[in-house]
């Protein structure tokens, strides 16, 4: 019960925000969960879900349940893997149990519930969490047959039983057509060692219960095969852009890293994994290592016999394909691969060399720490990671958390290519009745009244959007977080956020060279160390250069801080403004001390961009008086 009760604690904490974001192959899980709550998949399989490059439908069916249960959000899609994750615990227990004893249970629960790859596997959204528990459901029921069978025991419905399991795995992950190899493999071991009478007749009930699961897969596979290939060559070693015109070369090199998975280097891709971090760390290190050569030297046993063929054999989908080691396509390997530390754990505590308790600190220690570095290396380091966030775009759906909040804004306007882009906008967003989508290129000058809420692409068409604006108005521009694709080579803004408001009647404040008028001003204090300046800024004309605004906080003659910046986050030049349209231009001022209005001044002025000239102030009688003017 304890390590079931830590084994869920690890995967359901913060299971929203660790990984943060909601990566898109998670996003389309969720979009497929919403068509079939919806009843939208008429005239589709109800088998196999053909987007996103080809996905068995179990994982999708039991998002459906948790989005229905509790809506559209990252914690829906992600509670069936957390769910999945922390039942497998009590089955690996079993499957452990029945194989060797009950310590070796216990401890393979345990090194599954503190370990980063399947904790990993069960707090994002995906289907791979599935194969692992179906495998060990499928083996320990059929092993319970086997042992009833030679016994002499007729329990031909556990063999049945069994069957079922292994046909329905089918409907998990792609990695699973690579299970009738072991199967085969652990059959050809029986044999040869003498012991596969007690098989007979139970394999034939096991076969039948695995066709039956199997065959609504099968008739689609038969009428729509491209469908059930996937993307297989796109991926696969034989593919020249994968193996660089050397597959024997390719091969083995892969062979090589699907071995060191284990205690060198893992899957370096993000999304997967702590970029290249192994499967063991330096605490089940010397335990995996016991383990491994404990089941090699009893191969005659098919427990041990079993783990070498399973972990062998199911390390084939990564090897075969690229970004060995991939660690989705290499899931097959789990349970059999933590079993190996658990072996070598449960030598160390019972060691007659060692004196006497000092296996059992050892083992408690090890555990321990373990558990340690993997919060450690997961929920710290990983899970605030900034790249995480990069990796499973995060970016966007704080684009979807903002437009939620945005529901009583009026009109919400969002730039069409994240809705077709980002599948986790579209399955974030809970109400579509005030959003508009639009292309930058077909939205009409003037077009846009307030209040409405723009969400633009910050990197080209601003321009033709601003100019959708209708004045007068006043618009405020908000960064949005910073992504970064795969491809990307620095990270970038994700979006802009323009609000548009009614405008209000403030008289002019300050004018500088007749051509800007500053029109309010207001001071906030943010916490006790930062000073928020908001400026709005007008002009009674078109603006032909670029200017910046700055802020000085002065002391006497001293500047103590101070805060440059285009108006409009920098979104908003000031060639842009038109007369009737207000800006807002936010300036933030970092304070070492304390701020006081006593002895401190805050001035404002504005400067072309290019030149660096300054805008004078000018006075009633249209005269320059400075450079600057300064906040009462």
């Amino acid at each position: 019960m304890l390590v079931i009760i830590i084994a869920a604690g690890l995967r359901f904490w913060q299971l929203g925000d660790v990984p943060p974001g909601l990566y898109r192959d998670e996003a389309a899980n969720g979009l497929d969960a919403l068509d079939v709550i919806e009843g939208r998949r008429e005239g589709e399989s109800p088998f196999y879900f053909a987007a996103n490059n080809g996905r068995e439908p179990l994982y999708i069916y039991l998002t459906a349940l948790f989005v229905g249960a509790i809506g559209q959000s990252t914690e829906s899609v992600r509670l069936g893997a957390a769910v999945i994750g922390t039942i497998t615990t009590v089955f690996l227990y079993l499957l452990a149990e029945v194989w060797f004893n009950k310590r070796v249970g216990i401890l393979s629960a345990w090194v599954w519930a503190i370990t980063v790859w399947p904790l990993h596997l069960s707090r994002i959204g995906l289907r791979p969490i599935l194969l692992p528990m179906m495998m060990t459901i499928t083996l320990w029921v059929g092993t319970l047959a086997y042992r009833s069978q030679r016994e002499g025991h007729s329990n031909n419905w556990l063999w049945l039983l069994s069957g079922i399991f292994y046909g329905a795995s089918f409907y998990t992950y792609l990695a699973v057509r690579f299970t009738p190899l072991l199967l085969a493999a652990i059959i050809v071991y029986l044999v040869l060692t003498k012991r596969h009478k007690p098989l007979w007749p139970g394999i034939l009930w096991f076969a039948l219960g695995a066709f039956i699961t199997l065959i609504p897969l099968i008739l689609l596979a038969i009428q729509q095969p491209e469908l059930v290939a996937g993307r297989l060559d796109q991926v696969s070693v034989l593919n020249s852009e994968v193996n660089g015109g050397s597959v024997v070369a390719t091969l083995l090199e892969n062979i090589w890293l699907a071995l060191g998975l284990f205690i060198v280097k893992g899957d370096t891709i993000m999304r997967h994994n702590p970029s290249g971090r192994a499967l063991f760390d330096i605490f089940m290190l010397i335990p995996f290592l016991i383990g491994l050569i404990w089941c090699f030297r009893n191969w005659r046993r098919p427990a041990a016999a079993t783990l070498i063929l399973w972990i062998g054999i199911m390390l084939g989908p990564t090897i075969l394909a690229e970004d060995t080691p991939h660690f989705l396509r290499a899931v097959g390997i789990l349970p059999a691969a933590v079993m190996l530390p658990a072996l070598g754990l449960s030598q160390i505590w019972s060691w007659s060399k060692l004196p006497s308790h000092l296996g059992k600190v050892l083992v408690i220690g090890l555990s321990l720490a373990s558990l340690g570095l993997t919060i450690k290396d997961y929920f710290v380091d990983y899970g605030r990671d900034e790249v995480t966030g990069y990796w499973f775009e995060d970016a966007a759906r704080s684009l979807a958390e903002e437009v939620n909040e945005d529901t009583t804004s009026g009109i919400i306007y969002i730039d069409r290519r994240y809705w077709d882009g980002w599948p986790s906008i579209r399955f974030l967003v809970k109400s579509f009745d005030n959003i508009s989508l639009y292309r930058p290129d077909d939205l009409p000058p003037e077009t846009i009244n307030q209040p409405s809420v723009i969400y633009a692409w910050p990197h080209e068409h601003l321009e033709q959007t601003a100019s959708a604006i209708i004045a007068p108005a006043i618009v405020s521009a908000e960064v949005g977080d910073l992504a970064q694709g795969d491809l990307d080579s620095e990270p970038y803004p994700m979006y802009i956020r323009y609000n548009v408001r009614d405008p209000i009647d403030w008289p002019n404040l300050a004018s500088f060279n007749n051509a800007i008028q500053l029109r309010f001003a207001e001071v906030t204090e943010v916490g006790d160390s930062q000073l928020q300046v908001d400026l709005y800024w007008s002009t009674p004309g078109l603006v032909d250069n670029s200017v910046t605004a700055f802020v000085h906080l002065t002391e006497g003659e001293k500047v103590v801080t101070q805060s440059d910046g285009i108006p409009g986050a920098g979104y908003w030049p000031s060639q842009w403004w038109r007369p009737g349209m207000t800006i807002l231009d936010r300036h933030i001022l970092e304070l070492e001390d304390d701020y006081s209005e006593e002895k401190q001044q805050i001035r404002i002025g504005l400067y072309d961009a290019i030149t660096f000239e300054p805008l004078y102030v000018i006075d009633s009688n249209g005269s320059p008086i400075g450079e600057t003017w300064t906040l009462q």
